[in-house]
């Protein structure tokens, strides 16, 4: 009696060896020659060239507060202009968002969550607490802050589902700042 799926036909099972000649045979050496040409060595610059380890994340900073028909543009401290191109130079893409300023935790936590899921980004960067940002940190949203040559801190947000991006974003902004130094995460 046949049974469907147990009767069928064994796949045709070929030696490794077949692929392998099938690969000299395109490679286009003649392993039986007498003299086999030499490839010369690759050096390895890998120390010298800078990688993008940030490559394509996209990190959000409030470049205006705006509310109720009045908008203000925010300062930056020389220091915090200085770790955006830390981080651009690592790979990141600076968005410039507007924010509102807000003391209340559940309203900051929105507009976390609604800039890092409008524009598509990573994280939130601010230099000393934001005013649109920190309340979030009260009601549980990932936070993670540097404190730069000035005193002052350069603070990461994300949204509630993205706590291992903010600490992968603090990990390498520490280790690009310097590179010998433990990495140990502010939440």
């Amino acid at each position: 009696m046949l049974i469907p799926g147990y009767n069928a036909l064994a796949p045709m099972i070929r030696p490794t060896r077949d692929p392998a000649l099938s690969l000299i045979a395109v490679s286009g050496v003649d392993p039986t020659e007498p003299l086999m040409v030499e490839v010369p060595l690759v050096q390895n610059n890998s120390a010298l060239s800078t990688a993008a380890v940030l490559a394509g994340w996209r990190i959000g900073y409030a470049s205006r507060y705006v509310g109720g028909g009045h908008i203000e543009l925010t300062d930056q401290s020389e220091n915090l202009h200085r770790a955006f191109i830390i981080l651009r130079d690592a790979g990141v893409q600076w968005v410039a968002v507007d924010a509102q300023r807000t003391d209340d935790p559940l309203e900051s936590g929105t507009l976390i969550d609604e800039l890092v899921a409008g524009h598509r980004l990573d994280a939130l960067v601010s230099g000393d607490p934001s005013a649109a940002f920190h309340a979030a940190c009260r009601s549980g949203y990932p936070s993670a802050c540097q404190v730069l040559d000035d005193g002052t801190r350069l603070w990461f947000y994300g949204a509630r589902w993205a706590a291992d991006r903010v600490k992968v974003l603090l990990r390498t902004y520490r280790q690009l700042v310097s590179p010998g130094a433990p990495t140990t995460s502010t939440e």
